[in-house]
């Protein structure tokens, strides 16, 4: 008996030392602490509040060549239904198409002059509601709340005539400019083109500094003639290439694999695509100069890559996000590539079209790499 009470006192304060060791590792890294702690708490952020796949005040041109009370009638009706949100007031219809196209707007009301003329010579009205087919979520819901409204309208104006005569007064026609087949993999293939090669990119520069760091070969290269920002463009070229090339074989698949076309200048998606790199790659510098572990940088990469697939609108309608989710996205350099990529892609948008999106993403390059560079130095130098 003596022997088993001994053997359990000995265990216990085995357990009991190794816990206390554990217990000061993980306080003493508060870093890694804070990280595992606040992580999940941001992700439920998130997700509690601006994930949602409802479809509401989405972006709309409205182009009114009637300008009477019934047209004021149908576009309150349509606001009403909280999918459609006036953004733009067009002045003929190849502006609103156009303002489509550069996505600007993801819908274009068109009610034409002749509307009010023929509800009271009791004819039939049509109106046509332009719709970017790109995001087939969003173009079925638009279709079906247009649809509904003029319907609705229809039932009002027959039940204040009293007339049987006309089946429908009010017609709603839609029309998807763009993926008319409604294809979902047409809206997601360019998108995960986009965050694979940020992925791809960032991780392969954090480990490659950061490994470098943790196996002590880092100062032995600072030993060398080569001076940090040498090392840094060293350590950069390699990576940059293999992202770049990565989100071309991504491209490649898509086009031949799952027949997405590419409708705008290729040569235009290519030189955003550099530069999209040339972020991600400043993004993993700082994430490497700032971790002292793998684990650490890992953590970090993570704070990146979710709220890129959150916030960016590359799953989730930025529009159903509250105000300060939806602000949070501008953010985020994959928010701008995207809008490029799939405008691009989808909507054969040019530069004139996407400079809106494409100069902040290089002034994101070019103030990422400057807080990299200077990073670098200091930790390294």
């Amino acid at each position: 008996m003596k022997w088993l009470t001994e053997r359990i006192r000995t265990t216990f304060w085995g357990y009991h030392a190794v816990m206390v060791k554990e217990w000061i590792e993980i306080l003493n890294d508060k870093f890694t602490l804070g990280i595992v702690l606040l992580l999940p708490i941001v992700q439920m952020t998130i997700y509690g509040f601006g994930v949602s796949f409802d479809v509401r005040y989405v972006p709309t041109a409205l182009l009114d060549l009637d300008h009477r009370a019934q047209s004021a009638i149908l576009i309150d009706e349509l606001l009403a239904t909280d999918f459609f949100k006036i953004e733009k007031v067009a002045h003929s219809r190849a502006e609103a198409a156009q303002q489509i196209v550069a996505g600007r707007v993801r819908a274009a009301i068109i009610i034409p002059p002749d509307y009010s003329d023929k509800l009271q010579r009791g004819q039939q009205a049509q109106i046509q509601v332009l719709i970017d087919g790109s995001d087939s979520t969003v173009a079925n819901a638009l279709q079906n709340a247009g649809i509904s409204v003029g319907q609705n309208r229809s039932i009002q104006i027959l039940t204040q005539q009293a007339d049987e005569r006309l089946k429908q007064p009010v017609e709603v026609r839609t029309r998807l400019l763009f993926n008319e087949d409604a294809r979902t993999t047409n809206f997601m293939l360019p998108g995960l083109v986009g965050f694979m090669a940020q992925t791809i990119t960032l991780f392969l520069t954090v480990n490659s500094i950061v490994r470098e760091r943790v196996s002590g070969t880092l100062e032995q290269l600072l030993l060398t003639p080569v001076r940090p920002l040498g090392l840094m463009i060293g350590k950069l070229i390699p990576n940059g290439v293999i992202g770049f090339t990565g989100a071309n074989l991504l491209l490649l698949a898509m086009v031949l694999v799952f027949h997405v076309p590419i409708h705008g200048d290729l040569i235009f998606l290519e030189f955003c695509m550099l530069i999209f790199v040339f972020v991600s790659l400043s993004i993993g510098i700082l994430i490497s100069t700032t971790a002292t572990s793998q684990e650490q940088a890992m953590h970090l990469a993570s704070f990146v890559l979710i709220p890129s697939v959150l916030l960016s609108g590359f799953i989730f309608p930025r529009e159903s996000m509250p105000f300060l989710l939806n602000w949070l996205g501008y953010l985020i350099p994959l928010t701008y590539f995207l809008q490029i990529q799939r405008g691009v892609i989808l909507r054969g948008a040019g530069f004139t079209d996407l400079w809106e999106w494409v100069l902040p993403l290089a002034v994101f390059g070019f103030v990422l790499i400057y807080m990299s560079v200077k990073r670098f130095r200091k930790t390294v130098g």
